[in-house]
């Protein structure tokens, strides 16, 4: 096992977590946050080790292969890659988390994990240089319906992965792009079932009890399900159920920035529906052309622009703290 180090600061950052590897039995981790305040939870070494088997056994990954890292060690993707190291006995070039890791790198790697905004990046600066990585996966923030457009067109495949940090990393994964598939299928040793369309894990390897999740989904069969959306997220406007993730993935046909859309408390409605841009410059959004792709439910009542949008270290839009930066007046109504 060989590794590089793109500076002193990663290098550092990984010796802390070996030394911790090799003298602890846990880790202490902070969730995402993307939902709610992030929290510390402890992980074994064990879990990690069981989690690290999983990844490597769904690829077929072999010993002495050449991995990619260019997640923050900070994180429980950046542990994972190092975690995924030690147990697979790889060999690691560690680079600094920015947005495009890959635009001064000219070798290949048997293995990465990128978040999306990180992807976005690659394909729009140097789509060339994925053809440099033989197993991609994807996670840590929600995947767009245009960049999984962008990687069809490149003929791209990469795997979604489905997850978080209290399951240890991801329990299921998805290809996406070229030869995509709607399906997760769970790694060997996971099971789903479903109550009230929310996902519950079933990981007795892992966890003694079953884990129940604020994720809507159809249950395929016990290994596989296809993801609706987030409970949490569901919008209640004048007694009309909308879903948040669904309504983004159309507007991101007609949407070149990034954005979101998230209810808001009113007096008449409960809540009603906004729309939420990230964007240096304003302009004019018209009703007709949002009628064009939603319902006359699903248009948002309302919209703002925000110059840069709060996110977790993984990408992730946080959503209410984004929300904080409107004020009364920078409200729009649609024309």
């Amino acid at each position: 096992m060989s590794n590089y180090f793109q500076n002193e600061v990663l290098e550092v950052a990984y010796r802390k977590f070996e030394n911790q590897w090799n003298s602890s039995h846990e880790f202490e981790v902070l969730t995402s946050g993307s939902t709610g305040e992030p929290k510390k939870i402890k992980l074994l070494k064990s879990q990690l080790v069981l989690s690290a088997n999983k990844t490597i056994d769904f690829f077929n990954l072999k010993s002495g292969i050449n991995a990619l890292v260019c997640l923050s060690l900070d994180t429980i993707a950046g542990k994972m890659m190092l975690a995924r190291a030690f147990v697979g006995n790889w060999n690691l070039k560690i680079v600094e988390p920015k947005a495009n890791p890959l635009k001064d790198l000219n070798e290949e790697f048997d293995f990465v994990a990128l978040v999306p905004y990180q992807l976005e990046h690659i394909l729009a600066e140097t789509p060339g240089k994925l053809k440099l990585l033989k197993t991609i996966i994807v996670g840590g923030a929600p995947v767009s319906s245009k960049l999984i457009i962008q990687l069809k067109e490149h003929k791209i495949s990469v795997y979604q992965t489905f997850g978080m940090t209290e399951t240890v990393s991801h329990i299921a994964l998805r290809k996406i792009g070229f030869e995509a598939e709607l399906r997760y299928q769970t790694v060997k040793g996971v099971h789903v079932s479903g109550q009230d369309g929310n996902l519950i894990i079933h990981y007795p390897e892992m966890f003694p009890n079953e884990i129940q999740t604020n994720d809507l989904v159809e249950i395929k069969s016990p290994t596989e399900f296809e993801w609706l959306g987030r409970k949490d997220f569901i919008i209640n406007s004048g007694g009309i159920k909308l879903n948040p993730e669904n309504i983004e993935e159309k507007l991101s046909s007609l949407i070149p920035n990034d954005f979101f859309v998230i209810g808001i408390p009113d007096e008449s409605l409960g809540q009603k529906l906004a729309l939420i841009l990230e964007s240096e410059s304003q302009y004019i959004l018209e009703k007709n052309n949002l009628l064009k792709i939603l319902n006359k439910f699903e248009v948002p009542k309302i919209y703002a622009f925000v110059k840069r949008f709060s996110r977790t270290d993984s990408g992730k839009i946080q959503r209410l703290e984004t929300l904080k930066k409107i004020s009364l007046d920078d409200w729009k109504a649609f024309v």
